[in-house]
């Protein structure tokens, strides 16, 4: 089995809202919320005897990395994005199309005539005017905090790792149709791109990865900007004050895959307090009877879920170790760790939780492949624009997803760097004036 995201922790939002229903249906039963407060203390991690997974633990304890110590401080409402965002986008059907519709206009940009593609956002653009306005007003608030509370595991909702998506993807859309006026395009991208940075520095994996697939499509819009026949100086040192911003205020990624294991950790919880059938899809069930693992998973015993906790705690901590390295530098290790991981899938003792719902199959090293992709992108357009602006360039001058070197290249009037990457498109510009 596996999923087609990054993270299981997407569909269980929807899942967690239906298992009100599923427990505490009988009186006297524990609700939900109750169970997973008692998770959230940790008690069967605290007391297995199981000795690899309490030296595991024992080292993420040390670490000061546990679910509610790495919770952050709440941001007051009335000055939080997240809030006004919620109250902005609450329909998850109506942030679906929008993601979809002008997710899909936006990677056609590379491709397309401008006037066109104007032409094309505003029609698309007029379906959320009102909610374009709002989510503008709300990317002028200084502070965003999405919730997120590590011991709760996977029953945080995540709805807003598509809303903030959606709000970027609206900015965006409203930026290309004002490419008439480049001043008030280049400000609609900055604020699509704040979202993306409020997304990455939210600590979660998966918003991390959403933000840089839409960062992927925001460039092609800043390309559109650059290589207007308007283009001035002062618009392409504005897209690159955005995106040096952002550079400088990168996540390490050492630190969310800490947050990452912290909501592994409490999951493990709520699947020995009962849980595990609530992290399966009616689809999954099905297949999982036929297989016929499904009562194991739905009620594994203690020993099972320590010796699973205990290989998912020793792969973390390995690819954790590595985090620092560049992407190219550690990919073998990750595709051994990946390897080990996997081996044995036959034994009784395998760690189907560890593969199937926290590392997915191998998606934990796509994910991280995908933001070392994001970087490239970032540090490939800002090695452009210092060129035609007589900035400083980034000091990284290697690609970290293949280690190949950012080189200025020149083909008739235009500038570029290749990035050696089929999924990203190579960072060009006509300079103004020719």
């Amino acid at each position: 089995m596996s999923r087609p995201v990054f993270h299981a922790a997407i569909w269980l939002t929807c899942l967690a809202l239906a298992g009100l229903a599923y427990i505490g249906c009988t009186k006297g039963d524990p609700t939900l919320d109750q169970l997973v407060e008692k998770a959230a203390e940790l008690p069967g991690v605290r007391g297995s005897k199981h000795s690899k997974l309490r030296e595991e633990f024992r080292l993420v304890e040390q670490a000061q990395a546990l679910p509610k110590q790495l919770n952050r401080d709440q941001q007051l409402q009335h000055k939080n994005a997240a809030v006004a965002l919620k109250q902005t986008l609450p329909d998850a059907e109506q942030v679906s199309k929008i993601n979809e519709m002008a997710g899909g206009l936006l990677s056609a940009v590379p491709a397309a005539d401008i006037k066109l593609l104007q032409t094309e956002s505003g029609s698309l653009a007029a379906r959320w005017v009102r909610e374009t306005s709002a989510v503008a007003e709300a990317t002028r608030l200084e502070k965003c905090d999405f919730g997120l509370r590590y011991e709760w595991g996977y029953f945080n909702d995540l709805d807003f790792v598509y809303s903030a998506a959606a709000a970027s993807r609206l900015l965006l859309l409203d930026a290309l149709y004002r490419m008439d006026d480049l001043a008030a395009s280049t400000a609609r991208f900055e604020m699509a791109w704040k979202w993306t940075d409020w997304l990455s520095e939210s600590g979660h994996l998966e918003a991390r990865v959403q933000a840089a697939l839409v960062r992927r499509e925001a460039l092609y819009v800043a390309e559109a900007i650059a290589n207007s026949p308007e283009a001035k100086i002062e618009h392409l040192r504005q897209l690159e004050s955005v995106l040096q911003d952002s550079l400088n205020n990168w996540p390490p990624l050492e630190e969310t895959l800490n947050r990452e294991r912290a909501l592994a950790i409490a999951t493990y919880e709520s699947i020995r307090l009962g849980l595990a059938d609530m992290l399966f899809t009616y689809d999954e069930r099905k297949e999982l009877r036929s297989s016929g693992v499904y009562t194991d998973l739905r009620h594994p015993s203690d020993e099972q879920v320590d010796a699973d906790e205990a290989a998912y705690l020793t792969y973390m901590r390995e690819i954790i170790a590595v985090a620092n390295q560049p992407y190219y530098q550690r990919a073998k290790q990750l595709v051994e760790c990946d390897r080990l991981l996997r081996s044995g899938e036959q034994i009784e003792r395998y760690p189907w939780f560890a593969n199937h719902l926290f590392v997915l199959n191998n998606s934990m090293t796509m994910a991280q492949a995908e933001l070392a992709r994001d970087r490239a992108r970032v540090e490939g357009w800002l090695h452009l624009l210092s060129e035609v602006t007589e900035s400083e360039p980034p000091a990284n001058k290697l690609n970290p997803l293949n280690g190949e070197a950012y080189a200025m290249q020149t083909r008739g009037s235009q500038k570029y760097v290749a990035l050696g990457d089929r999924r990203s498109v190579n960072p060009r510009l006509t300079l103004p004036g020719e």
